[in-house]
């Protein structure tokens, strides 16, 4: 069968489909919000300092980041400091900043960001970074995650930005994609975005009458996830009769471990969902509803600047997620599960080829 074909009665569910997704504000590529404002402050003449805490190296999201600034005229000092998923690191690296005293944190994820701040409700100063402006990127729960009481109004010393579209906007796209009973996902439990994620696909699949078929990656006895478990749990999903794997926050899924989840995922025959686009882009994951990473990064410096250059406070610049996103389909992968889109999505969607 070749899928470009169906009968009226999946068209007709497509068409509903890609009307509440396009409702949902999903059928665009990102734009920044800050376009067409009036840069008013002047730039000082001064090198900022800005220490970067990320969990995986630098990417398309730093590159936003510091290009935005520099196209600003702003002159940075960066320093750069990965824990590499490990969150041991973090309180030798809160030593340095409260020694070193950059002029602004810049912080990726939700675990160094939580370890950096801790909750909003019991910081403590002596363990945590409370008095130097921080802004977060690739949070995807903040409020949920304690990072902040309220998203339009932080009410701390931090602001920051959110990368991913809200739930019932990802499930939208897979539905508009084809009709699907049953969604697999597998996660780190020890994550917390992705336990909060999964707690939001419970209550939106209860909605639609999907059924979510959940595989928790097992723990060793230090209480981290197991890479090695990977193929095992995926394999698990597939058995158990899931229709698309969904892809979710998960730093250790869709990071640490995406070359094997989408290698994975591809031989067992099970289609792909990501809500970010890095693994469709690279590791031939089928399909995401994204926002452009750099564009995120762009979108999270605009926030420093306000800081740096505007002197506005950092608990009262609102948390934010891009307004559009794109929609990402991996042509190769579609071709070899002859998994096909329906032409509507083609229309607006950014294909790859590589």
């Amino acid at each position: 069968m070749t899928a470009m074909f169906f009968d009226d009665d999946l068209l007709k569910i497509r068409r509903r489909s890609l009307l509440r997704l396009a409702a949902a504000g999903g059928l665009a590529l990102p734009s920044l919000p800050i376009a067409g404002r009036a840069l008013a402050a002047a730039v000082p003449d001064r090198t900022f300092r800005i220490t970067m805490v990320l969990g995986r190296g630098e990417s398309d999201n730093e590159f936003g980041f510091k290009d935005y600034l520099a196209r600003r005229g702003l002159k940075v000092d960066y320093t750069i400091r990965n824990t590499g998923g490990d969150n041991g690191k973090l309180p030798g690296i809160i030593e340095e900043i409260k020694d070193t005293r950059p002029d602004l944190i810049y912080s990726w994820g939700t675990p160094q960001t939580r370890g950096l701040l801790g909750p909003f409700d019991g910081a403590d100063p002596r363990k945590y970074v409370t008095d130097i402006p921080v802004v977060f990127t690739f949070v995807a729960a903040p409020v949920d995650a304690k990072i902040v009481p309220d998203l339009g109004r932080p009410g701390r010393n931090v602001t920051g930005t959110i990368h991913i579209a809200p739930i019932a906007v990802q499930l939208n796209t897979i539905q508009a994609y084809r009709p699907i009973k049953r969604l697999g996902v597998v996660y780190n439990p020890q994550e917390r975005n992705s336990v909060l994620t999964i707690e939001g696909l419970r209550a939106e699949s209860a909605l639609r009458g999907l059924e979510l078929i959940e595989e928790p990656v097992p723990l060793n006895d230090r209480g981290e996830p197991i890479s090695a478990a990977v193929p095992d749990a995926l394999g698990r999903v597939a058995k158990r009769g899931a229709e698309v794997l969904y892809i979710g926050p998960d730093t250790f899924i869709a990071f640490h471990n995406r070359a094997v989840v989408a290698a994975e995922a591809l031989r067992l025959r099970l289609p792909t969902f990501s809500v970010t686009e890095l693994i469709v882009r690279t590791d031939k994951a089928m399909l995401a509803l994204a926002s452009s990473a750099y564009g995120i990064g762009r979108f999270t410096a605009f926030k420093a600047a306000q800081i740096l250059l505007d002197g506005v406070n950092p608990a009262d610049i609102p948390v934010e997620t891009l307004k559009r996103f794109s929609v990402i389909i991996n042509m190769p992968t579609v071709r070899a599960l002859e998994y096909y889109p329906p032409i509507g999505l083609l229309n607006f969607a950014e294909i790859i080829e590589s």
